[in-house]
């Protein structure tokens, strides 16, 4: 009798996971979707559309009646319009205290060297992943109690890592003229040397 209950109880259960044409119920995981990335190789070239952020280390130098010069960092975001253009903002201030040349001694100063800029920003890519860029806008230069805006350009290269990454290398023009703030020097020259990378949301 146990025998006969035992198996009227196993079949009953074994009921449960048949269904009509006997199939059995699987269980299935639910999927989720995951965004693509902004930046897609698309025929051996890098297609750019939206918008990026960054960050850098720089070389600041102003040639003027004497020669200052620091470490700086720059911030940085933008968007890109297509693979052929975009459009940047930058910020570029010096970390600690700057050195003033005066050429037979080398001091230290209390001051800053900084800048911030809008550019357009028209980019050309060689291969794939790797582009040449220009910039070209309006910024103001500060050296400490100075400053001076105008036209400021720079030329650059960046190389597409993966997953929205990228690095960067550029040389930015900040000032190039005579009497910067009405000091009556000559020949006053303002640049920044930028190495950096960036993400593409």
């Amino acid at each position: 009798m146990k025998i006969v209950l035992s198996t009227v109880t196993l079949l009953a259960l074994t009921s449960n996971f048949v269904m009509a044409g006997g199939n059995i119920l699987v269980p299935v995981e639910p999927s989720a979707s995951i965004p693509e990335k902004q930046i897609v190789i698309v025929n051996d070239n890098v297609t750019y559309n939206g918008f990026y952020l960054g960050g850098a280390l720089s070389y600041m130098r102003l040639n003027e009646a004497v020669e200052l010069r620091g470490n700086a960092l720059t911030l940085l975001g933008g968007y890109y319009v297509n693979k052929y253009l975009g459009v940047e903002a930058r910020y570029t201030q010096t970390l600690t205290d700057i050195d003033e040349d005066q050429g037979s001694v080398i001091v230290s100063k209390d001051t800053e060297l900084s800048n911030i800029g809008i550019y357009v920003k028209p980019m050309y890519n060689l291969t794939t992943g790797f582009s040449i860029y220009g910039l070209a806008g309006y910024g103001k230069a500060k050296a400490g109690d100075l400053e001076e805006t105008g036209v400021q350009w720079a030329l650059g290269s960046k190389y597409e890592l993966a997953n929205g990454v990228g690095i960067y290398f550029d040389y930015t023009n900040l000032y190039d003229g005579d009497d910067f703030d009405n000091t009556n020097v000559k020949d006053t020259f303002f640049s920044s040397t930028t190495v950096g990378a960036t993400y593409t949301f």
